[in-house]
């Protein structure tokens, strides 16, 4: 309920499409969302397949994890730090501990998480990597100060979101598709800090995401079509309607004049920190089976600094 004790509409998981902590993680003294971040985690990473590998992600060894997480505050500190050792333990998918990286920074987390697996991925090819994001907003505090800052769309608030939640992962591998074969390529990805973000005293002019953009491009190893299709970070608020509206401005060259653009948070509320890794895994689906042009663009926005980008293609 928001302050006007009026229901608040939230875009959840259903409880039996949730995983289940062990007994000995239930007795460790996690936060609600904690406990809600590794029940959305654990069904989505047991569910993925690594190419070259076992048919477990696992199935072969420990596997580097880059993963985007929501901000959290330094006294959550002492349970972030051993997210992934927790998930290793409900998932029963082997993480390597000391090769893995959290990457804590809300909606733009899980496109940070990856550009740090490419570099991973660069410097040591023979190793596949996973990258993933989970976010909830089923959090008494969070839905409280959201509502405070009249950002949850209701009645009385148009320009606000819908808060949800989800989990993604995807599985990264540097070999070659086999003879006849294709695959969904990652060409690049980029993240700028934005210092005029919505909470910032910088003047919001809305260049962080063209800004993403233009570093992307100049990663990319070797010139590819227009952009066909763009999966956006949008949430429904007006300011990441901003950001686009520049981009696509200063970028009109990066775009195919008939570039379709999809918003999937529309059916299913903000994701947060999800957003990235969810936005990935769909146009990776969507190039592949044909369904939409690529190349294909995601990106997502952060509530504070960050703004990132990936490119995917058909190889």
């Amino acid at each position: 309920m928001d302050r006007y004790l009026a229901p608040i509409q939230m875009g959840l998981v259903p409880e039996d499409a949730l995983g289940h902590l062990s007994s000995e993680i239930e007795t460790l003294p996690l936060p609600s969302r904690a406990r809600r971040l590794l029940r959305l985690a654990v069904p989505a990473l047991q569910g993925l397949e690594l190419q070259g590998r076992d048919s477990t992600p696992g199935g072969a060894g420990p596997v580097r994890m880059f993963l985007g997480l929501p901000e959290f505050a330094p006294q959550d500190s002492a349970w972030l730090n051993h997210f992934l050792r927790y998930l290793d333990m409900l998932s029963a998918v082997p993480i390597d501990l000391e090769r893995s990286v959290i990457v804590p920074h809300g909606r733009a987390a899980a496109l940070m998480a990856l550009e740090q697996a490419l570099d991973a991925l660069a410097s040591d090819p023979e190793a596949p990597v996973i990258v993933g994001g989970v976010d909830t907003h089923l959090d008494l505090r969070l839905l409280s100060s959201l509502d405070t800052e009249q950002r949850l769309l209701g009645a009385r608030v148009m320009d606000g979101f819908i808060p949800g939640e989800g989990a993604a992962f995807l599985a990264l591998s540097a070999a070659q598709p086999q003879a006849g074969g294709s695959r969904v390529q990652v060409n690049a990805a980029a993240s700028i800090a934005d210092q005029g973000h919505r909470y910032g005293t910088e003047p919001a002019r809305g260049e962080g995401l063209s800004a993403a953009i233009e570093e992307l491009r100049a990663r990319l190893e070797s010139p590819l079509p227009p952009v066909g299709v763009t999966f956006a970070g949008f949430n429904g608020e007006n300011f990441d309607a901003k950001l686009w509206g520049v981009a696509q401005l200063r970028h009109r060259d990066f775009f195919a004049p008939a570039m379709l653009i999809e918003h999937p948070a529309d059916k299913y509320g903000d994701a947060g920190a999800a957003t990235g890794a969810i936005l990935t895994a769909m146009a990776a689906a969507a190039l592949s089976d044909g369904s939409r042009n690529g190349p294909a663009l995601v990106w997502a926005a952060s509530d504070r600094e960050p703004r990132a980008c990936a490119l995917l293609s058909i190889a």
